[in-house]
């Protein structure tokens, strides 16, 4: 666990091999067995009791948050497992992903993050979609740090993953209620969304969405508020589809308060030799079926494309700024500069870099000129 580069650990059953995926090497078995049904229980036992949480053959299935904030799912006995009791831990990486990191990594492009970075200053709405372990949650927490310091920010996770180093915000989580004849309420997600929204933020992030929630974060959209979630979906089209479907029932009409849609994917990259994971496409959501593709992910040069000319959102805010589309073309490629300067600099760390992203925010003009001298040294 104390390897950095290690994201999960499974066990799929008695008497087979413990996995781990590694960043690099993917799946890999370890040397790790438990032989005995028995002992596999009380190990899923202990699991839970260290979460503070219940699982029995009455309740046999988990889903929690570990105290060091790994994530744990488990099933006990063989009531919901053919092959017995089961657990994955996904971990939790005490420094959460800077957008520098992502960069180097090459998740997204400098001109990406600022196009990103510029649209969430004017309280823009972004969803994002991929598979299960796609890196959704993950991009969701770095392109947060963008958010301007001083601005409200509420999130709501069924289990807390979100790290922010904002000071003005309040994170919100559900709980679940397993043992029978407690008097515990259940608090759902819906109930946490709804609650949000008594407290003014300025922007309201959900972990995710999949619910009767979507209906309260599209109406707290509708009011100015700034949103931000997650969504499981292969593509815009079947992102749209679940929105409007049961259980989240949104109103076609309502589907543009939904401003930018970001879609993460795992790749396999054959010059790398490993999965590795990219933004495939950025779009913005002009209308319903309207939409207008801002960045696209070429595969063979593993580059970034950004069509900043096909944006409808910067004929917005230049409408409600009375800045010219240059003028705000023009910031952007300055914020691109900064984050290009940060990477050449080495600032991945995630407090160091939401230090400098405030900086810009109090006094941009010192900064960027002090990133302008600098870039020319290092060149």
């Amino acid at each position: 666990m104390g390897d950095p580069n290690i994201e999960d650990v499974s066990c799929v059953g008695v008497g087979k091999p413990v996995y781990v995926w590694h960043r690099r090497y993917e799946g890999i078995p370890t040397n790790i067995v438990f032989r005995d049904v028995r002992v596999l229980n009380e190990f899923i036992l202990k699991l839970a009791h260290r979460a503070g949480k219940h699982i029995s053959l009455a309740y046999p299935t988990l889903d929690t948050m570990l105290p060091e904030k790994h994530r744990l799912a488990a099933t006990f006995g063989s009531e919901v497992s053919t092959t017995g009791p089961t657990f994955t831990i996904r971990k939790f990486r005490a420094k959460p992903f800077s957008p520098i990191e992502l960069i180097a990594d090459g998740v997204i492009s400098e001109d990406l993050a600022a196009y990103i970075w510029f649209m969430l200053d004017h309280l823009k709405t972004l969803m994002i979609s991929g598979g299960t372990g796609a890196g959704k949650t993950t991009l969701l927490n770095a392109l947060s740090l963008f958010i301007r310091p001083g601005l409200k920010i509420v999130t709501v996770e069924d289990t807390p993953e979100l790290n922010l180093p904002h000071e003005n915000w309040v994170q919100l989580t559900v709980r679940p209620v397993y043992a029978v004849g407690v008097t515990l309420t259940e608090v759902k997600l819906f109930d946490l969304v709804k609650l949000a929204l008594r407290y003014r933020p300025d922007y309201l992030i959900v972990g995710e969405i999949r619910g009767e929630e979507a209906f309260v974060l599209f109406q707290a959209m509708a009011t100015g508020h700034g949103g931000l979630s997650t969504i499981h979906a292969e593509s815009l089209d079947y992102a749209i589809k679940r929105i409007i479907s049961p259980p989240m029932n949104i109103a076609p009409t309502y589907v543009k308060l939904m401003n930018i849609f970001l879609h993460i994917d795992r790749v396999a990259m054959e010059g790398v030799g490993r999965t590795v994971r990219r933004v495939r496409i950025v779009q913005e959501i002009e209308d319903y079926e309207k939409y207008r593709v801002i960045s696209t992910w070429n595969p063979e040069t593993d580059e970034h494309i950004v069509t900043l000319n096909n944006s409808w959102l910067l004929r917005d805010v230049s409408a409600k700024t009375g800045k010219s589309i240059g003028e705000l073309v023009e910031e952007i490629y300055r914020r691109s500069m900064i984050l290009r300067w940060l990477r050449m600099k080495g600032v991945y760390d995630f407090m160091e870099v939401s230090r400098y992203i405030f900086r810009y925010h109090y006094n941009p003009t010192e900064l960027y000129n002090e990133a302008l001298s600098e870039l020319k040294g290092l060149k």
